[in-house]
C-alpha cells in the first residue's frame, strides 16, 4: 500500500469530508479521491460507504483506519529519531487562548524561533470552542486552549493550571479585610460571558447560597476586563496570573473573599498526520515553557 494514499484516507474519516482533506493536505479535492480509489483497487475492497450523506468507513475500512492510525504515528516516531531541529522547515498555524497571550507566548515564540530557524508560525487568538473547531477541520495545526474539553480524536498534553480572583481598582471600598460572598456579590462583576466557565461556575455558587445574581459585564477580551476594573468600574474575576503586572504596579489589588473556584486547566491539541514529528516537539517546547513561566510569574506574586 502507498503510505500517502493511506495518509489521505485517514483524513478523509479524520475530518469527515474529501474537501477538507484536500485542504489539510494541500492538494486538490480529485486528487484525495483518486488517493482512495487507489487504495480501494490496491486492497481489493471497499473502505468508505458513499450510500451515506457523511462519511463513513465499511466494517473493514474501519479496521484500516485504526491500522492507518498506527502507521502515521510510527512515521512520526521515526521522524522524531532522525530529524535535527535545525533542518525543521515548514508553517504552522497556532491557536492561541488569550490567557496565554498574557502570561507565556512572547518568551514561547522566542525559543521556537531559536531552536526551529526555518520554521514560520501563523498565530490565530481566539476563543476555546473556535480553536477546537479550527483543529478539527484543519484549519489550525495545533492550539493552546483550555481543556480538557476535546470531543474529538487528538493529541493533548497539560500546559498548566490558572488561578482565579477578584480583581478590584485600590480605592474599591471593601478591599481592607475580607469581603462577604454576599457584598462582593452587590458590585457590578466584570468577567467572561455567560457560557464560560468562570461565570458558570460562580453562578452555581450563588445559587447555592440563595444569593441574587449581580449586575455584570462580560467580554471574552481580558484587556477591557482588566481595564475597566482599574477605572473602577466593577469587580474583575479573571485568572490571576494574567494581571501580575497591574497588580505589582498597584493599579489592581486582590480581594479577600471565601469565594474558591477551581483553577482553569490549560493544555496544547493537535491532531496526527502531516507535519506530527514537528508538532509534537512544539508541545514539549510549550510543556517546558509554560512550566517555567508559570514558576517565575508566580514568584512575582
Amino acid at each position: 500500500m502507498n503510505l500517502k494514499n493511506l495518509e489521505a484516507f485517514y483524513w478523509v474519516v479524520t475530518l469527515n469530508g474529501f474537501n477538507k482533506a484536500a485542504h489539510k493536505l494541500q492538494m486538490t479535492q480529485p486528487a484525495i479521491s483518486q488517493k482512495i480509489t487507489s487504495l480501494e483497487e490496491d486492497l481489493g475492497f471497499t473502505i468508505l460507504d458513499r450510500s451515506s450523506r457523511t462519511i463513513k468507513p465499511t466494517s473493514k475500512g474501519m479496521t484500516l483506519f485504526k491500522y492507518a492510525e498506527k502507521f502515521i504515528r510510527l512515521e512520526t516516531d521515526l521522524v522524531l529519531e532522525l530529524s535535527d531541529n535545525q533542518n525543521l522547515t515548514g508553517t504552522i498555524r497556532l491557536g492561541v487562548s488569550e490567557t496565554i497571550v498574557y502570561t507565556w507566548l512572547t518568551e514561547y515564540i522566542e525559543q521556537v524561533q531559536k531552536k526551529f530557524p526555518y520554521i514560520s508560525v501563523e498565530i490565530v487568538v481566539s476563543l476555546t470552542p473556535s480553536l477546537q473547531e479550527g483543529v478539527q477541520n484543519g484549519d489550525l495545526d495545533m492550539a493552546f486552549l483550555l481543556g480538557p474539553t476535546i470531543q474529538f480524536e487528538c493529541v493533548e498534553h497539560a500546559l498548566g493550571e490558572f488561578e482565579l480572583c477578584f480583581l478590584a481598582a485600590p480605592t474599591f471600598p471593601g478591599s481592607i479585610g475580607q469581603i462577604s460572598f454576599k457584598n462582593l456579590m452587590s458590585n457590578t462583576i466584570l468577567t467572561y460571558p455567560r457560557l464560560t466557565y468562570p461565570y458558570k461556575e460562580l453562578k452555581a455558587q450563588m445559587k447555592e447560597k440563595n444569593i441574587d445574581e449581580p449586575l455584570s459585564i462580560t467580554s471574552y477580551s481580558l484587556e477591557v476586563l482588566l481595564r475597566l476594573a482599574e477605572q473602577g468600574v466593577g469587580i474583575a474575576l479573571v485568572p490571576k496570573l494574567t494581571a501580575i503586572q497591574e497588580i505589582l504596579d498597584g493599579r489592581l489589588e486582590v480581594l479577600n473573599t471565601p469565594v474558591q473556584l477551581k483553577p482553569l486547566n490549560f493544555t496544547a491539541i493537535y491532531t496526527q498526520g502531516s507535519n506530527t514529528a514537528l508538532k509534537e516537539k512544539l508541545s514539549e517546547l510549550a510543556i517546558f515553557i509554560s512550566r517555567n513561566e508559570m514558576n517565575k510569574l508566580n514568584q512575582r506574586q
